[in-house]
């Protein structure tokens, strides 16, 4: 199971601006990767233990696609299935992600605006 994280209409907002568009994706994708890695994090604290494999795929699993887009996930095979199906832990990388939506945007808007 892969989530992505992406910053949508930044190459559009971007074009015409050569330096500040350069520092404004760089600033992006340290705000994308920071906010990917907390809601790995928080996935793993939330998700079921067994034996603690799933916990540490997840912490391990955030990377970069390409500027401003990064992708976390689980890539064992029982992943989905606890996600969707497990009894109290249900939803634990759903969660993650919708706790930490609102903050990902305004940081992404305070970081390119410059604030």
């Amino acid at each position: 199971m892969r989530l992505n994280v992406n910053v949508k209409g930044l190459d559009k907002a971007m074009k015409g601006f050569s330096v500040k568009a350069a520092k404004a994706q760089g600033v992006a994708d340290k705000v994308t990767e920071t906010y990917t890695r907390k809601m790995a994090n928080e996935a793993a604290d939330m998700a079921p233990v067994k034996f603690g494999d799933l916990r540490a795929n997840l912490v391990a699993s955030p990377y970069r696609l390409h500027r401003g887009t990064w992708q976390f996930g689980g890539t064992l095979e029982y992943t989905r299935r606890q996600e969707y199906e497990h009894k109290t832990k249900k939803g634990f990388i759903r969660r993650a992600v919708w706790n930490n939506r609102n903050d990902y945007r305004e940081a992404i808007r305070r970081e390119v605006a410059g604030d």
